[in-house]
């Protein structure tokens, strides 16, 4: 099984050569230089080679058509704000991301979910990244430091970031010790892998790192969901991961909604009329407590 593991790797990664072809965007290129790198992880673990290019950068391979996008990463109102003198705080929304993917996160959809944080006071933002700001993971982290300190320039008193999937990440690490720039809490859905990589083992690792280190004074909510195709196998160890380093903390909560599955699961209105006023109302409180909201 191994050799054949080892034989359809030889054939995905030899379409995917690290040398920058002519019509081949930087951007592209990086991704065809991490695609062969991840591919090789996986092989040496005995794992099929399972990531592929992105179907846009696998167009400039195939055509050698260089994609260009001009819009700027900026940070945009959901709901025309309320200013900081009159709101409860900013939140900031941070889509997910495919793997090295530079579709523009204007094009992405933003949660009913969010509607609730509105409606308790917030002015709600949205950070659209551009195509060169989604490569690699660290400059989605720097991208969001510069999006919370824009929020602390304009005097919100509390910055909070609510993220899915690679967003969530961001959040999560923008409530770390390591954190040069951090927000005053997270609500992190579908995490537990990088840019979307379900199979690399560092991704766990992230997660660890992420969640271990934690400051005690943040509040933090963190959603796993049942069959999250994303995280595949990995799954239950990223919410066995959650769990061991955030329970005891009345600040925080981690949860397995039983009645909704999948990776874009908090996009549902199962989901958001089951949470959405709860989560709300947990960024809202002065004295934070994780068991607000349904197990």
């Amino acid at each position: 099984m191994r050799v054949a593991f080892v034989l359809v790797a030889a054939l995905l990664l030899g379409a995917c050569q690290t040398t920058k072809p002519a019509g081949i965007s930087a951007a592209c290129a990086a991704e065809i230089a991490d695609v062969e790198h991840y591919n090789r992880l996986l092989v040496e673990r005995g794992l099929p080679p399972s990531i592929v290019l992105n179907r846009h950068c696998r167009a400039e391979q195939l055509a050698g058509r260089q994609i260009e996008d001009t819009r700027p990463t900026s940070v945009n109102y959901i709901a025309r704000p309320k200013g900081p003198q009159v709101a409860k705080g900013a939140v900031i929304f941070i889509n997910g991301l495919d793997f090295r993917n530079i579709r523009h996160h204007y094009d992405d959809p933003t949660p009913d979910i969010l509607r609730w944080f509105v409606t308790a006071g917030f002015d709600v933002y949205r950070l659209d990244l551009a195509p060169k700001d989604q490569n690699p993971s660290d400059v989605l982290f720097a991208a969001t430091e510069r999006a919370i300190l824009d929020m602390r320039r304009q005097n919100y008193r509390r910055v909070f970031i609510v993220g899915q999937s690679a967003g969530g990440n961001a959040g999560l690490a923008s409530i770390s010790r390591g954190s040069a720039v951090q927000s005053d809490g997270a609500i992190a859905f579908a995490v537990g892998g990088i840019n979307g990589l379900a199979s690399a083992e560092f991704n766990l690792g992230y997660h660890r790192l992420f969640t271990g280190q934690i400051e005690p004074t943040k509040r933090v909510a963190v959603f796993h969901f049942r069959n999250d195709k994303v995280l595949g196998q990995w799954q239950r160890e990223a919410v066995e991961i959650s769990r061991a380093n955030l329970s005891g903390r009345r600040n925080a909560m981690v949860r397995v909604p039983p009645t909704v599955e999948g990776h874009g699961a908090a996009g549902t209105f199962e989901f958001e009329s089951t949470y959405g006023a709860c989560l709300a109302a947990f960024l809202a409180a002065d004295d934070p407590d994780g068991s607000i909201c349904p197990p």
